[in-house]
């Protein structure tokens, strides 16, 4: 019996630590053109129909270019920088977030963090409980009730993507989840 509970300890160990190593394993989307594409042709939204522009300024940091939609209660957002330390700055502000939002035990359902130097995620399928702040892009999403959440915040180098929805739909949830993966990105 003892052996069984070591066995099944290390397998889960195993699977848990591929997870975390599944999270943080995507590939750099540096051409806008591959957002766009994925936005058709996972969830029907065209490149007009979206908010775009290329050599700009966002909240004081220079921008090659950067998109943003929405489509009902879903979201999505691609910003490439100039620089890389802008992107991780604007990730590690909403990942800041989530860590005083899961500390005071205001964040149920399965989520996965991770922080490194030139990336990180965020995924997350679940509610935030109460009264909460969480600086999505878009807008400072302040939370006054139970709010449902899912979806993902990414960065690696330059870019950084959002895409996720507030109180969706099943169908909202499952455009997200085939958004994410138009794109190779974790999904919840």
């Amino acid at each position: 019996m003892k052996r069984l509970k070591t066995i099944a300890a290390a397998a889960l160990a195993c699977a848990t630590l591929l997870s975390f190593a599944g999270c943080s394993n995507f590939k750099v989307i540096d051409d806008e053109d591959v957002f766009f594409d994925a936005l058709e042709n996972a969830v029907s939204i065209d490149k007009d129909e979206t908010l775009y522009d290329r050599n700009t300024e966002l909240g004081g940091d220079k921008v090659e270019y950067y998109i943003y939609t929405s489509d009902g209660d879903n979201f999505y957002t691609y910003i490439r920088y100039k620089k890389a330390d802008d992107a991780m700055d604007r990730f590690d502000e909403v990942y800041q977030d989530f860590e005083e939002v899961k500390s005071d035990g205001n964040l149920e359902g399965s989520h996965t963090m991770s922080e490194r130097k030139t990336r990180g995620s965020i995924v997350f399928n679940g509610e935030v409980i109460g009264d909460n702040v969480i600086k999505f892009f878009h807008m400072n999403q302040h939370f006054y009730e139970d709010t449902e959440i899912y979806g993902g915040v990414y960065v690696k180098d330059n870019v950084y993507i959002e895409a996720y929805s507030v109180n969706g739909s099943k169908r909202d949830k499952e455009k997200i989840t085939k958004f994410l993966k138009e794109i190779g990105y974790p999904k919840p």
